[in-house]
């Protein structure tokens, strides 16, 4: 993000879950580097003036049976009024993390009306919404924040058109001693302690000479959603780990 854009964190909550949930998004983006970090809850917010903002991150929580927070009513009626048009919020770049319950029937009901009525007033989303689920064994805040607003943090990067993904990486050198300049390429080589590969092919009784394919699982516990990356091996069991 540009040096003069803020990034506006709005938070609709009725017990608190989405305060500390927006608050930690706030720390989090702070610390990944974007500037002029606000928090504001959504009845403190004018939201006439939602269309002069560049980037806007939305968490809501759903109360009831897919009721909106107390807080969110005022700035939803607006958006429900019929004469803002299909570009109200065209160049307004937006992501929607909702707080919900799947116990109920209407999970996350408030997080999904909002994200589909941003993105019928032209808004467009940074990423795909976020879905938090209060029963899932980690909670809401074990790790997501971290994962999702890496995710965001990237595709503000990322300018339309650019024709290239810029990602912010950073690395702790090991040595003290290494300089480097702008444009140079980071090569990173994985590597594995030889008595540790031995005693995992003896552990699992494996041949150290066999192929094998290893599938590695990525879960997002707030999006809640998984894929798996699967990768053949070309090398021996005991020359890959």
């Amino acid at each position: 993000m540009e040096n003069n854009t803020r990034f506006l964190i709005l938070y609709a909550s009725q017990t608190g879950n989405a305060i500390d949930a927006a608050e930690r998004v706030g720390s989090e983006a702070e610390h990944r580097g974007c500037p002029a970090t606000v928090v504001l809850s959504m009845d403190d917010f004018h939201v006439t003036t939602l269309p002069n903002e560049e980037a806007v991150v939305f968490v809501v929580s759903t109360t009831g049976q897919g009721d909106i927070p107390n807080s969110m009513k005022v700035f939803w009626r607006f958006l429900l009024q019929k004469n803002l048009s299909q570009n109200w919020l065209k160049g307004v770049r937006y992501a929607v993390f909702g707080l919900g319950d799947s116990g109920y029937q209407k999970f996350n009901f408030a997080a999904k009306k909002l994200d589909k009525r941003l993105s019928d007033l032209g808004g467009t989303p940074i990423i795909e919404r976020g879905l938090g689920d209060d029963q899932h064994p980690l909670g809401f805040f074990l790790f997501g924040v971290c994962i999702w607003m890496g995710e965001i943090k990237n595709q503000l990067l990322t300018r339309v058109g650019c024709g290239k993904d810029v990602c912010h990486v950073e690395f702790e050198a090991l040595s003290p001693g290494m300089r480097y300049q702008v444009g140079d390429a980071l090569e990173v080589l994985p590597s594995q302690d030889p008595s540790a590969v031995e005693a995992f092919i003896q552990r699992c009784n494996m041949n150290p000479d066999s192929y094998i394919t290893v599938c590695i699982v990525f879960c997002d516990y707030w999006f809640l959603w998984k894929r798996s990356l699967c990768v053949d091996f070309l090398l021996p069991l005991s020359a890959s780990l």
